[in-house]
């Protein structure tokens, strides 16, 4: 009885539960306009998405070769969970054995994230800062450069950020469902987990009381229950039906094994996430080229970089203090926002010290850091945003990845 007192204490006190997600309802205008800011980073997606046809990006050059193991019925790469492997080989097995197929994946989960950017954040304010919210995420450079590429890392954030809104709107189980999927495209999502758990505690006015404890181990195991049982059970059918690993966690443990040998910093491309919010060299990716059939090697002239949109991330040293005042007051979209950045945060500052750290590994609050900078500008003279909005697109277009002055053939 006193749990159950404790979770009715939580939804009345908790605005992410109360009912007034958003004063002033969406407009038409607003929604049309996400269709129209979707469609242009779709087109921009397929622009380059066969640039290199026959060649990999970067860790394609893993990830690409584990999905056609995928037809074969062999076992590789199993140290990374098999669902986005799955995505990209039933990719090509629709589209072709080339860049288009190997890619499209993720640029459906890039740009389908748009929109669950726009809903989560008109949720709780308006839909013109749900689109700023979106339009900072579109045009957000490791964000289109990740979703441009065959790897794990955007369809498995599109399932966090699914979670964290089936999550807001109280569905905890199917929130875990969506959070299980996404570590079964990699693991790492389960630090959004931490964070949503950890958000429904700190969001008590008597966070260290008895009953808030109880209400927050209610609502963890609410969403981490069907999530382990969704990861376990998708990490079982792959290794039933490819002998990979006698049992899920025995899989886990091999795939933990393999992550704590990868060499800890000292590694030309890492990049300790200390640095990561004060800016970096840009570091290109490679590409590994496919030997065509006549013989010659292709030489693809692009430009596919490993740093963000520095507009937006040197942006957060403002934002924060900009909407300090709000998370002073529980406002539960900036609080969540500031969780979900700081927890996976301090969490890769914690696993630097065992192993290696790659600036991408930021698409994992990315979506979350472009929500906080939208309720930051929302406090701005318009000009002032409109400003920093034209920034935004002047450095994404000078780094966008097809290189401008290459020939098209």
């Amino acid at each position: 009885m006193e749990t159950m007192d404790a979770l009715s204490r939580l939804i009345r006190t908790t605005p992410l539960f109360d009912g007034s997600a958003s004063s002033e309802p969406s407009t038409p205008n607003h929604d049309w306009a996400l269709v129209g800011l979707v469609a242009a980073v779709f087109l921009l997606h397929l622009i380059i998405i066969d640039q290199p046809p026959t060649s990999y990006v970067f860790d394609e050059a893993h990830y690409v070769p584990a999905a056609k193991c995928l037809f074969d019925g062999t076992v590789c790469n199993e140290e990374h969970p098999p669902l986005a492997k799955v995505f990209i080989a039933l990719s090509i097995q629709m589209f072709g054995d080339c860049g288009f197929g190997w890619r499209l994946p993720s640029v459906f989960a890039g740009s389908f994230t748009l929109v669950l950017v726009y809903l989560l954040t008109r949720r709780f304010t308006d839909s013109r800062v749900a689109l700023l919210a979106a339009f900072l995420l579109g045009f957000e450079n490791l964000w289109f450069v990740h979703s441009s590429i065959a790897m794990l890392d955007i369809p498995a954030f599109f399932f966090a950020v699914l979670g964290i809104y089936l999550f807001t709107g109280q569905r905890w189980r199917l929130s875990g469902v969506a959070l299980g999927l996404g570590m079964l495209a990699k693991g790492v999502v389960a630090m959004v987990f931490i964070a949503l758990v950890l958000y429904v505690l700190v969001n008590q006015e008597q966070w260290r009381s008895k009953a808030a404890l109880k209400a927050t181990t209610r609502a963890g195991f609410s969403v981490g229950i069907p999530a382990a049982l969704t990861f376990l059970a998708g990490l079982g059918i792959y290794d039933i039906v490819y002998r990979a690993s006698p049992n899920p966690l025995h899989h886990i443990a091999s795939m933990a094994s393999y992550h704590q040998a990868i060499g800890s910093p000292g590694m030309s491309d890492s990049v300790h996430p200390l640095r990561w919010f004060s800016g970096f060299p840009n570091s290109p990716y490679y590409v590994t080229s496919i030997q065509a059939e006549d013989g010659s090697i292709p030489r693809d002239l692009l430009q596919y970089m490993d740093q963000p949109n520095l507009v937006i991330l040197l942006f957060i040293w403002l934002a924060i203090p900009l909407v300090w005042p709000d998370i002073q007051k529980r406002h539960p979209l900036a609080l969540l926002a500031l969780m979900l950045i700081g927890v996976p945060y301090l969490l890769f500052i914690l696993v630097a010290h065992v192993r290696v750290t790659y600036p991408f590994y930021m698409l994992l609050f990315i979506p979350s850091q472009c929500i906080l900078s939208a309720l930051a500008l929302s406090k701005l003279p318009r000009g002032a945003m409109l400003t920093f909005c034209a920034g935004v697109l002047a450095w994404f277009f000078y780094w966008f990845p097809r290189n401008p002055l290459a020939p098209w053939g």
